[in-house]
């Protein structure tokens, strides 16, 4: 048989591989948020769907600056961290003292300053006024559904996406059911959820309704008044828009929090979708890494947690800590720390998914961000968690109820304590295995997240939206949805009917007692007139 030639086997797998020139959409993801760890999940979809023929423009504070990717353009509005630090955003979360109020003004004035910011660049300003711009789909982070109005001005369907888990009005807009004693807040920071007691579950429900009135009474009229500037007065309200999301990818997986009642059209991505190949480590890395006999310990407080918030006695504690222990230490920290021992390694930048694939790294000292958890446990790698805020004390919260790890208060925190923590999560092996079979779940995946994203993505994009998955139960008013009616007329039908039990056994009762008194005899017209 005559061999097929190589040229005509490429041919055969591009045209496999790569949907056909007339389907490759035109898709706009607009990523306001900075923070990294928003923006990194994502970052293998946008690449994926370039490769696969799609033209993507991305709005972004971290652009990948792919030379590859032909087909993906970035907006660079990396000046948002600018904003943030000047609005001193991280530090505001790691102050416990300040009231939920006093957060949410200081986020609605750096929000309104970001938005004002990427909606005044040239470039998306000719998106919003050329009316030659058109776009086939709007990808938009759904903590922020501002930038919903960019589906409503190119007629198109929207999937919001989250690398975290969202907050519960976006999955009220499709129809999710978030139970405040199943699925309590993040924010809260309740200790144990699967076990709340009664004023666990009393803040949890109160939270839920202050939390609702609160965006959708002052949060969304504010910013649907300042999108009306932009988009003009036509622009319908962002509850509306966000109603319209076609579908929500989420970054969230069994391991890491609560299983929600969720629809089809809320697609989990949270396998690791972010998790690229090996890539060889810098030299140095590599030798520090292979001549540690006894282990190495890596130390990273994530891309949000400065130096600078960081404590004298907190930096005191780590140095110390590390000083007293066998082991070497590779610590991420945008500072250089002056009294670290020669056992540690300082960066202020690590290639951290290929440090924890190395066989000597023996444990992950963490703040407990989803990513990072996500990386070590695919790796096996015990952890100790130092949460700050947000969703971290949930996360390490979590970690050490399933096994693989331990937590320590940042506010507390010791040379004392840590060298304890350290010693048990190294000498004791059940943190390892613990670790090994969580990482072996996190890997089962029948498809993977990625590839699971893409899907999805194509799918909205073949049929135009995705209305056929939203749930029945979107636009019905809350009293039909739980039934209030049926339970108030089963509750007076029941009433009513315990009043007639109850009236009849009464009548009962006083018959009963007429009879006894008299012996079992009506009392005769004879007798009463012989006693008068």
């Amino acid at each position: 048989m005559r061999p097929i030639p190589v040229v005509a086997l490429l041919f055969q797998f591009v045209l496999h591989h790569l949907p056909d020139l007339g389907d490759a959409a035109r898709i706009l993801a607009v990523i306001p948020s900075a923070s990294r760890s928003h923006h990194v999940p994502f970052q293998p979809l946008w690449r994926t769907l370039a490769s696969r023929g799609h033209r993507l423009t991305v709005i972004t504070t971290d652009p990948v600056r792919d030379p590859a990717a032909s087909n993906l353009t970035e907006v660079d509005i990396s000046h948002c961290y600018r904003i943030y630090d000047e609005h001193r955003v991280t530090e505001l979360f790691v102050d416990e003292t300040k009231s939920f109020g006093e957060i949410a003004a200081v986020l609605r004035v750096t929000f309104e300053e970001c938005h004002d910011y990427i909606l005044s660049l040239e470039e998306v300003q000719r998106f919003i006024h050329d009316d030659s711009v058109e776009f086939d789909l709007v990808m938009v982070e759904a903590q922020l559904p501002t930038m919903l109005a960019f589906a409503w001005r190119f007629r198109c369907p929207s999937i919001g996406i989250a690398s975290l888990e969202p907050a519960m009005q976006i999955h009220d807009s499709l129809g999710n059911l978030v139970h405040p004693v199943v699925n309590p807040d993040p924010n809260l920071n309740i200790e144990d959820d699967a076990r709340m007691g009664f004023w666990d579950r009393l803040k949890s429900a109160a939270y839920v309704m202050v939390y609702k009135l609160f965006v959708y009474n002052r949060s969304y009229p504010n910013y649907h008044a300042q999108m009306k500037r932009y988009f003009g007065n036509d622009l319908p309200d962002l509850r509306e828009l966000q109603d319209n999301i076609s579908m929500l990818f989420v970054g969230t997986h069994p391991l890491f929090h609560n299983m929600k009642l969720s629809n089809l059209n809320t697609i989990s991505v949270g396998g690791g979708m972010h998790i690229s190949p090996p890539k060889a480590l810098p030299l140095d890395l590599q030798k520090f890494l292979d001549e540690a006999e006894r282990g190495v310990i890596y130390f990273s407080l994530g891309s949000n947690v400065k130096a600078n918030l960081l404590t004298e006695s907190f930096k005191k504690a780590i140095t110390g800590a590390f000083a007293e222990i066998p082991y070497k230490v590779l610590l991420k920290m945008d500072d250089v720390l002056v009294d670290a021992s020669e056992n540690v390694l300082v960066r202020k930048w690590m290639p951290q998914q290929d440090i924890l694939r190395h066989k000597n790294v023996k444990l992950f000292i963490t703040q407990g961000g989803l990513q990072s958890l996500q990386e070590s446990v695919v790796n096996g790698i015990p952890l100790i968690g130092i949460p700050f805020f947000g969703d971290q004390i949930t996360n390490v919260n979590k970690m050490v109820k399933k096994g693989y790890g331990l937590k320590i208060n940042r506010r507390t925190i010791t040379k004392d304590i840590l060298v304890s923590a350290i010693k048990e999560v190294m000498d004791n092996p059940k943190y390892r295995e613990t670790a090994e079979l969580m990482g072996e779940i996190f890997r089962d995946e029948e498809i993977p997240s990625l590839q699971r994203a893409v899907y999805w993505t194509e799918y909205v994009i073949r049929h135009k939206g995705a209305k056929h998955l939203r749930s029945p139960s979107l636009g019905m008013p809350a009293w039909k949805f739980y039934m209030l009616d049926v339970l108030g007329f089963l509750f007076v039908t029941c009433l009513l009917v315990l009043m007639v039990f109850y009236y009849c056994v009464k009548m009962f009762c006083r018959l009963v007692r007429r009879l006894c008194c008299n012996g079992g005899r009506p009392r005769s017209n004879r007798s009463k007139i012989k006693r008068n």
